[in-house]
């Protein structure tokens, strides 16, 4: 590696970051992967759940709480449940209207696009 200057990487020899970069930009365009379908109820719901605990856990703690003056992490706990259910509701409906579109009808509307 002694021939190596400051400005070549040691994989390539005798090429520059820019002279590979432009390397790249000259090779034909690959299409990107799409998304992994992933449903996103469960994921909801289980941050839901954390923040439950962690309103249980603040709320039989909220004497203690006060008095160090982190009473306001029992509203912070409310807030994070409050929002997690509202989250919860819209990931299951995003859910079943990809689902719906996954399997080529809608089901909020009654319509199915499978005619023979």
């Amino acid at each position: 590696m002694a021939d190596v200057s400051p400005h070549q990487s040691p994989g390539t020899p005798g090429q520059r970051p820019r002279e590979a970069l432009q390397r790249v930009k000259r090779s034909p365009d690959v299409p990107a992967p799409g998304a992994a379908p992933v449903r996103m109820t469960p994921i909801a719901a289980g941050g839901t759940l954390l923040w439950t605990i962690a309103l249980v856990l603040a709320w039989s703690f909220r004497e203690e709480l006060a008095e160090s003056g982190r009473e306001w992490w029992v509203a912070c706990a409310l807030c994070g449940v409050g929002l997690g259910v509202i989250g919860t509701a819209a990931m299951a409906v995003m859910d079943r209207r990809r689902l719906a579109r996954h399997n080529g009808g809608d089901r909020a509307s009654g319509t199915r696009n499978d005619r023979t």
